[in-house]
């Protein structure tokens, strides 16, 4: 028997001959190196029917379920698209509950509707794998569904500022889909590996952090809520490897500058204040453009049309809007705190 011949075309192909075709960037090929060979798990990719049963449960909006079922790969149209999904996929599964490696974004690919959807159909395949993964670290069903819908809202809101679907650049979503980012309640955490050096703000050789991330579109920033979710995060972290100690957070919502205006009791500002900020402050006018107008520019400069265009109904829209007029700008910013479970 030719078992040669019985094996689907796009299984037969090589890294280089996808990397070619797809024109994928040198980091792509990196990251899909260690899983490019003919060995690995035997995956299979949801149906029509579970697929829309999976993507309705992941909070996906009726027509982002629609375009993604209507870009399912085809073995026979999209050969290399299909290696590329199962090599993918293979990786996530690879490094459950650790950071893939290399360049934590995968960027869009190039193409059609199939090549910007091609991850949704990475993520829904290891799925399985994942919730798998949540219940051994201890997150209970609810948990681990409303961690892995950050696909849904990643999907709706590359829409709303794309102007079409499919996903964009994300990092956030390998997280999610290898078990090392979850969300718990109000905030969301990324694992991160132990610290190794001296000088940290808080943290002691061999020690961890959760990194956190503060989910939009998601109710108001309450203490009480951060609370909740703090609390629940190093009660899961009891039983990781890692010793975690405490949390960071890397955001312009950390940018010392709102201080200056908005209330001190804002919750915005009394989050602020759980952290002590480290001095690594990187522009990012971009940031509060995208996350609090859901709109992007191209260039360094926020271009003053587009400021005019935006809405100044909350004291956080006129402070983003009113800073950039004045000629200043935005940064990202590190705070850190320490806590033990």
């Amino acid at each position: 028997m030719n078992h040669h011949a019985s094996t689907p075309a796009w299984q037969r192909l090589s890294l280089s001959e996808v990397a070619r075709t797809l024109a994928l960037e040198p980091d792509v090929v990196e990251r899909l190196t260690p899983v490019a060979g003919p060995d690995g798990p035997r995956l299979s990719v949801p149906d029509h029917e579970t697929a829309d049963r999976l993507l309705a449960r992941l909070n996906t909006e009726p027509e982002d379920r629609a375009t993604t079922l209507a870009a399912r790969p085809d073995p026979d149209d999209d050969p290399e698209l299909c290696w590329l999904l199962d090599r993918s996929a293979r990786l996530l599964i690879s490094r459950l509950g650790r950071r893939p490696p290399g360049n934590p974004a995968w960027a869009a690919l190039p193409g059609g509707p199939v090549a910007r959807h091609l991850y949704v159909w990475v993520f829904l395949t290891v799925l399985p794998y994942v919730r798998d993964h949540h219940a051994d670290l201890g997150l209970n069903d609810d948990e681990s569904w409303a961690s892995l819908g950050a696909l849904g809202s990643a999907l709706a809101s590359d829409r709303r500022v794309n102007g079409r679907p499919g996903l964009d650049a994300t990092w956030g979503l390998p997280m999610t889909f290898s078990g090392t980012g979850f969300r718990l309640g109000r905030l969301a955490y990324e694992r991160q590996p132990r610290h190794t050096e001296t000088g940290h703000p808080v943290l002691r050789p061999g020690e961890s952090a959760l990194n956190t991330h503060i989910p939009g579109n998601s109710g108001p920033l309450t203490p009480a809520a951060c609370d909740a979710s703090f609390d629940r995060a190093l009660e899961l972290a009891r039983g990781f490897p890692e010793q975690v100690a405490g949390f960071g957070c890397h955001s312009w919502l950390m940018d010392d500058q709102l201080a200056g205006y908005l209330p001190a009791g804002s919750n915005i500002i009394r989050f602020q204040r759980r952290f002590t900020a480290v001095n690594d402050r990187m522009r990012a006018d971009w940031a509060p453009i995208l996350h609090v107008f859901g709109r992007r520019f191209d260039g360094p400069v926020v271009p003053p049309a587009l400021l005019d265009e935006l809405p100044q109904r909350t004291s956080l829209e006129r402070a983003v809007v009113g800073h950039l007029r004045d000629g200043g700008h935005w940064y990202n910013q590190t705070g850190w705190f320490r806590r033990l479970p």
